[in-house]
C-alpha cells in the first residue's frame, strides 16, 4: 500500500511539474492567445448576426395495417400462380418507407410540382432557386442571369437542367430532409428544414402527398396485374374444361350399350380432370371476387398524425454561440502555432549546434 501511494504521489508531482514548466515558458504569450479569441469571437459574433434562422417541420405518420395486408394477399395470391416471386419490395414497411422516400424519383416529383409562393407561381424547384440557393449561370449573351428548370417529369430535363437538379437533390438529402423510423411500432417521422418558412411548409405538405400517391398507385398497379391475371388464368381453365367435357359426353354417347375397356379408362381419366378443374376454376373464380371487391374498396394507404402548419418557429443558433465556436477555434489555433514554432527553433538550435561542432 504505501509503495502504491509513493508512487501514485511521483506521479502527481510530474504532473505538476510538467504543468509548471509549461506555465512558465508561455506566460508571456497568454496575450496572444488571448487576443486571437477575442478576434475569432467578434468574427463568430459577426457571422451569427448575420446567420438567417431556419424553419423546421415535423410530420408524423402511421401505416395503417390493412393497405400492407391487402398487398401481401395480392403477393400470396401471385405466388400461389408461381408469379410475383420478386415483388415484396413494393410492401409498405417503415424500412422501405425510408428507402423509397429518400429516392430520387420521390424528391425529383416533389420539386417539379407546382406551387405558389409571395405570389408567384411556378415549380417548387424555382422557387428553392430564387429563395434558398440561388445558382448564377452565364447565358449565350455572357449575361448573369438566374437559372430555372422547365421540365416538369422526373429525368425528362437537359443535361444542365439533370446536373442542377441532382446537385438540389444531394443538398436537400444530406442536410434538409430527415426520416427516423421506430423499431417499435409503425410511426415515420419526417422531418424538414429549410431557410424560408413559406417554402418549408410546401415543401413538407407535397412531399407527403407525393409519397403517399406513389405507394397508392403501386397497390393499384398490383390490383389490376392480379385482376389481370386471375382473369387470365380464368378463361384458359374455363376454356380447357370445355373441352374436356366436351370430349367427356361425345365418348358418353358413342359408349351408349357398348362396354369397351379403353373408352371406359378414357372416361375415368376425363371425369377426373373435369373434377380437378372444377376445383381450379372455384378457386380462381373466389381469388378474382375478392381482388375485385378489394379493388372496389377505398384505399387508406397511412395516417397523417402530425402535418406542417403554419407559422413555424424559426430556429436560429446564437451570436453567443458563434462567438464562443469561433473565440475557442482561434484561440486553439494560435496556441498550437506556438507550441510548434517552438519546437522548430529549438530543433533548428540543435541542427546549429552539430553542425559548428563539425
Amino acid at each position: 500500500m504505501d509503495q502504491n501511494e509513493t508512487k501514485n504521489e511521483e506521479e502527481i508531482t510530474d504532473v505538476l511539474v510538467v504543468l509548471l514548466k509549461f506555465y512558465y515558458k508561455f506566460k508571456n504569450k497568454w496575450k496572444i492567445v488571448i487576443l486571437f479569441g477575442v478576434i475569432g469571437a467578434l468574427i463568430g459574433g459577426f457571422i451569427g448576426f448575420n446567420k438567417k434562422p431556419v424553419y423546421p417541420t415535423n410530420s408524423s405518420i402511421i401505416i395503417e395495417r390493412s393497405s400492407s395486408s391487402r398487398l401481401s394477399s395480392y403477393l400470396s395470391i401471385a405466388k400461389s400462380f408461381g408469379f410475383g416471386d420478386n415483388s415484396s419490395g413494393g410492401l409498405l414497411t417503415p424500412e422501405n418507407f425510408t428507402e423509397v422516400g429518400k429516392s430520387k424519383r420521390i424528391v425529383y416529383s416533389t420539386l417539379l410540382s407546382e406551387v405558389q409562393i409571395n405570389g408567384k407561381k411556378d415549380l417548387l424547384i424555382n422557387h428553392y432557386i430564387r429563395l434558398i440557393n440561388p445558382r448564377i449561370i452565364e447565358n449565350s449573351k455572357e449575361k448573369k442571369d438566374s437559372f430555372l428548370i422547365q421540365c416538369t417529369e422526373p429525368f425528362t430535363g437537359t443535361l444542365q437542367e439533370e446536373r442542377a437538379i441532382r446537385i438540389i437533390y444531394n443538398r436537400i438529402i444530406k442536410t434538409d430532409l430527415q426520416i427516423n423510423t421506430s423499431a417499435e411500432n409503425s410511426v415515420i417521422k419526417i422531418n424538414t428544414t429549410f431557410s424560408n418558412e413559406r417554402f418549408t411548409h410546401l415543401f413538407a405538405k407535397k412531399y407527403l402527398a407525393t409519397i403517399y400517391d406513389y405507394f397508392l398507385n403501386n397497390i393499384i398497379h398490383q390490383e389490376n396485374e392480379m385482376l389481370a391475371l386471375l382473369r387470365q388464368k380464368k378463361d384458359s381453365i374455363e376454356s380447357i374444361l370445355s373441352l374436356k367435357q366436351n370430349r367427356f359426353a361425345d365418348l358418353n354417347d358413342r359408349s351408349i350399350n357398348i362396354v369397351k375397356t379403353k373408352m371406359s379408362l378414357e372416361k375415368l381419366e376425363l371425369m377426373k380432370d373435369i373434377e380437378i378443374m372444377n376445383s381450379l376454376l372455384a378457386t380462381t373464380i373466389q381469388s378474382l371476387e375478392m381482388t375485385e371487391f378489394s379493388a372496389k374498396e377505398s384505399k387508406k394507404i397511412f395516417k397523417i398524425i402530425d402535418e406542417p402548419v403554419l407559422p413555424i418557429v424559426p430556429v436560429k443558433k446564437g451570436i453567443i454561440f458563434y462567438a464562443f465556436s469561433f473565440g475557442l477555434i482561434f484561440s486553439i489555433i494560435k496556441f498550437s502555432h506556438m507550441v510548434i514554432w517552438l519546437n522548430f527553433k529549438k530543433a533548428k538550435s540543435k541542427l546549429s549546434g552539430l553542425d559548428s561542432s563539425k
